[in-house]
């Protein structure tokens, strides 16, 4: 590589590792998000930030086989303990610079997928570009990741965040890898706008569990099925799915 690739801080931060345990018990929320991903996903899949394993077993539902990367010690025993009982997973303490020390050489990915990782890292572009390296030319990276620049705010701040995505930032961020866009949409509709209010005038640093529960047990069963045919023109997540085949369709 020309440059450092920037991954997550190994050190345990109690905020972010709470933030994981709160997002854990919001489980069709968890659904949604994974329904999102799946369809781009199948064969060996690498999954960079495997956290405390919260997507990790339905990852491992729709490939042969998924490796999950994870740097953080803490998140790192929680998710191998997650995973243990998974015949076609293993997790791998390990950044992403260090990826051609933990697999075999010249070993190739159908599918890298990062859910909600990308924002934490400050070089986004490198660290995509490593990645491309281990991707077979047939396969595709992955990427939820937050959106709406105009919502960031102090949990976000909190949390680790560099930024929020918008389609304007990432398709020449897309480009300059030399990979094409193969699928790119918001999600969440009413999600963004209690992000933004808790941002710009609750300037809330953590996520409300009273919230989470509303949106959780309420919100998301309704809007995740009306979201599958009228696809909202901001949202709180952007799913983006990039290719090396000259050949996807846009």
């Amino acid at each position: 590589m020309d440059q450092p690739v920037e991954s997550f801080a190994v050190e345990v931060d109690p905020f972010y590792v709470e933030d994981l345990r709160q997002m854990a018990r919001a489980q069709n929320y968890q659904r949604w998000q994974f329904q999102m991903v799946a369809p781009f996903l199948g064969g060996e899949v690498l999954e960079v930030g495997g956290g405390i394993g919260n997507f990790t077993p339905q990852l491992a539902s729709v490939a042969t086989f998924v490796t999950s990367l994870e740097p953080n010690e803490y998140c790192f025993n929680q998710l191998r303990e997650k995973i243990a009982p998974l015949k076609n997973a293993a997790a791998v303490r390990a950044t992403v610079e260090s990826l051609h020390d933990v697999i075999p050489p010249g070993k190739k990915f159908d599918a890298i997928v990062l859910m909600n990782v990308l924002e934490h890292i400050q070089d986004d572009r490198a660290v995509l570009a490593e990645l491309k390296k281990h991707l077979s030319p047939a396969g595709r990276i992955v990427v939820l990741v937050p959106a709406g620049q105009w919502a960031f705010g102090p949990t976000d701040v909190r949390l680790g965040h560099y930024r929020r995505y918008t389609k304007r930032y990432t398709h020449p961020l897309v480009a300059g890898l030399q990979m094409e866009i193969e699928k790119m949409r918001y999600y969440n509709f009413v999600g963004i706008w209690g992000w933004w209010w808790n941002a710009k005038f609750a300037r809330r640093e953590n996520q409300s569990d009273a919230q989470i529960r509303l949106f959780d047990g309420w919100i998301v069963p309704v809007l995740s099925r009306l979201e599958k045919f009228l696809p909202p023109p901001v949202g709180q997540s952007l799913l983006f799915v990039a290719r090396p085949d000259a050949q996807t369709k846009k």
